[in-house]
């Protein structure tokens, strides 16, 4: 390919990154490919940060699920510790949408962490009431089907309706 062709082509590349036409990680992809890995002042490494964010909020969700079934703490305690990680996990998911990174870890971790606090509160509240919890957990299938059709997200979709058959087989037999 001739040099003013790649110029033409690289120029373009670079105006869709800084205007967010494409997610960066394609752009530098796309850069590197056409400049043959001549420019890596262009493609900055920023990968590391939210995998190592998206690890931290998969471990929120572990160390959720930890602290209400594994520990004697009171409940406000527990759900401080919930509402902290939550809050966490949205804030992340803004940040990588804005950073144009993928933000399903944190949305999947915000979701979770909302399933397990809400189906905590329902036993804790109302014990021994399935027909609340299946309510809360429909709710929570219902809400992960609404953010999928919003967002565009086919696992969050997959995810609410396997939801509601899993629910629907645990309510009938």
């Amino acid at each position: 390919m001739d040099e003013q062709r790649k110029k033409i082509i690289t120029n373009e590349i670079r105006y869709w990154k800084q205007n967010r036409m494409l997610p960066e990680h394609y752009c530098n992809y796309l850069l590197n490919m056409y400049m043959e890995g001549a420019d890596q002042a262009d493609a900055p490494n920023k990968s590391a940060p939210p995998s190592l964010l998206g690890y931290i909020l998969l471990g929120f969700v572990t160390l959720s699920g930890f602290l209400f079934y594994f520990t004697e703490l009171s409940l406000f305690l527990q759900m401080t510790f919930i509402a902290f990680f939550g809050i966490v996990s949205i804030l992340s998911a803004f940040y990588l949408v804005k950073k144009s990174f993928l933000q399903q870890v944190p949305l999947l971790s915000a979701a979770l962490l909302f399933l397990i606090s809400s189906v905590e509160a329902v036993e804790i509240i109302f014990p021994g009431k399935p027909i609340l919890l299946y309510a809360v957990t429909g709710l929570n299938c219902l809400l992960w089907i609404a953010a999928g059709m919003k967002l565009g997200l086919i696992s969050f979709k997959l995810s609410g309706f396997a939801g509601l058959l899993v629910l629907l087989i645990i309510i009938f037999i």
